[in-house]
């Protein structure tokens, strides 16, 4: 699906001015010599690392997604993207290797790069990187600071110092990376603890970032203004590990705490793991359980939270998250998906339909796919998007989501169940037609059913569309989900676990398609069921053509 990249040990990248300042050898003067004695202090990350990607590291085998480079020091190997390299340098893969006892090659894999960059280089001193990798280093680069040859020991420090000095300097460059500057805040205030030159200036400076993050980048019901439930957990386990290093921790940050780890609960499903939405993975279980033992304050669970904008819907072993928002504010966009009315479903710990989902290692092109709506378990209307993607060649990043606009959020119980309705405007400027999808779960959670439909708004003004738009609603599935078709309008989906599920409906058409899923360790394939059918430009929604029901039921 990606297009091959060329080979390059350091690809070329536009430079912002900002760039070209700090790599004035003026400014690398700035960030001095002066380097603690040892390290008086290392982080307690809660984040788990995964051993197995960590012996992989050991024997010189890297892999970013689908990308992969055999070698024993990749510091001087050709890469096969930027975006590989990018990933190098963050040094996130320090956890593997520490998940897996590794504690020589972490020391010999840092010291490489402290030899091949630790002075300057204009990608691997980009302030984000620096921020990731100072941060790896004071969480889980003890062995790196404590084996080895002396000398070797000298020049880490030294670089880490400067890596504290550069995020001092360049905080004007994480205005608008804002996750970045929970990571920099963090390290700053490790770097503080640790014992580094200025200490108390750095953690000062390391908990204003925190505050002016804990003040800004959440909504009040816990959510991070990015609706991805993955930034959302990154962002508290960073603000775990400040925490612990503190002296007298803000208590603004104390009292944001419990908001974003009742909110890390809500988006959970059954293994654990969080939804796949808005740019984001479904995470390490033991990971998240690991985050959420350190944070302290009341534990409030809820089901629907109306600034984030998702609606749980639980029964019995059943759980449902239920995308019911719009596109985050402009500054937050760059990652968000055109995912509207989309939804995830699991069962016990086994998941069952998903989202394609964007882990962070996956390529630039991969994430970029996977922010379109027939990416996403909802309906898709000639396949358009339901929101519109900014060009990323107008500015920076990766082109910012703007709409739909959503209304007619409603959630209603009874002694049958729970219901869930939204609708979304995302098709109306181009086909003439609103979309509406209800959800219901029953109180036995053995039956979820849907609707999905297509109206035209009574006060449309203008001419109607004049012919027929194809739809097609998509339940994409996890791998380790299996499907075939069994009936007229029927599917039938069995799990690894031996679970079975049928899924029926009234569209014209159904079909067992592949698909792909991004939401994991790696990339793999899957499936999807997709119900389709032609929509009419004047239809109501109350009736088909433009009315499509669906039900999924345990068999």
């Amino acid at each position: 699906m990606n297009a091959p990249a060329s080979p390059t040990r350091r690809p070329p990248r536009s430079t912002p001015v900002s760039d070209h300042w700090r790599a004035n050898p003026f400014h690398r003067m700035r960030l001095g010599d002066a380097a603690p004695d040892r390290v008086e202090f290392y982080g307690n990350d809660p984040r788990a690392g995964d051993a197995e990607r960590g012996r992989e590291i050991e024997r010189g085998i890297w892999r970013f997604g689908a990308e992969r480079l055999s070698a024993p020091s990749p510091w001087r190997a050709q890469h096969p993207s930027r975006h590989f390299t990018v990933r190098l340098h963050s040094f996130a893969w320090l956890a593997d290797l520490a998940a897996a006892h590794a504690h020589a090659r972490m020391a010999q894999l840092t010291d490489g790069w402290v030899e091949e960059f630790g002075e300057w280089d204009e990608l691997a001193w980009d302030v984000e990187l620096a921020a990731e990798r100072l941060f790896a280093w004071l969480t889980w680069g003890r062995s790196a600071f404590e084996v080895g040859a002396p000398d070797k020991r000298i020049a880490l420090l030294r670089s880490a110092a400067r890596h504290a000095r550069l995020l001092l300097l360049a905080q004007n460059d994480l205005n608008d990376r804002h996750l970045a500057s929970i990571k920099a805040g963090a390290a700053l205030v490790l770097a503080g603890a640790a014992g580094f030159p200025e200490a108390r200036r750095l953690a000062e400076q390391g908990e204003e970032m925190l505050l002016e993050a804990c003040a800004k980048q959440f909504h009040s019901d816990g959510g991070h203004l990015s609706r991805s439930p993955e930034a959302l957990a990154d962002a508290l386990a960073d603000l775990v590990t400040a925490l612990d290093a503190m002296e007298e921790p803000p208590q603004l940050i104390r009292d944001t705490m419990p908001k974003l780890g009742n909110m890390l609960r809500m988006l959970r499903l059954g293994d654990g793991g969080l939804g796949c939405f808005h740019g984001g993975s479904e995470a390490n279980p033991a990971a998240i359980d690991a985050i959420l033992a350190r944070v302290e304050g009341p534990v409030r669970a809820f089901q629907f939270a109306n600034h984030t904008a998702f609606q749980r819907l639980e029964s019995g072993a059943m759980r449902v998250l239920f995308d019911v928002g719009g596109a985050p504010p402009p500054s937050y966009a760059e990652r968000a998906h055109a995912s509207a009315l989309a939804f995830e479903l699991s069962d016990g710990p086994e998941r069952l339909i998903v989202n394609i989902g964007a882990a962070r290692d996956l390529e630039p092109e991969a994430r970029q796919a996977a922010r379109a709506t027939n990416a996403h378990s909802t309906l898709v209307l000639d396949d358009a998007l339901s929101a519109t993607l900014e060009d990323p060649r107008r500015g920076k990043g990766a082109g910012r989501l703007i709409g739909p606009a959503l209304d007619e959020v409603r959630r209603a119980a009874d002694e049958s169940g729970v219901t869930v309705q939204g609708r979304h405007d995302g098709y109306r400027a181009t086909y003439g037609l609103l979309h509406r999808r209800y959800l219901f779960i029953d109180n036995d959670g053995k039956n979820l059913r849907g609707i999905d439909e297509l109206a035209r708004p009574t006060k449309m003004k203008g001419a109607p569309r004049k012919s027929e738009a194809p739809y097609v609603v998509r339940f994409h599935l996890h791998p380790n989900v299996s499907a075939k078709l069994i009936e007229h309008q029927m599917a039938l989906l069995e799990t690894a676990g031996g679970q079975r599920w049928r899924l029926r409906t009234d569209a014209p058409n159904i079909a067992v398609e592949p698909s792909i899923y991004w939401g994991g360790k790696a990339p793999r394939e899957s499936l999807q069921i997709t119900l389709s059918g032609m929509a009419d430009p004047m239809g109501h929604g109350l009736a088909p053509p433009n009315r499509i029901r669906w039900a999924l039921a345990r068999a």
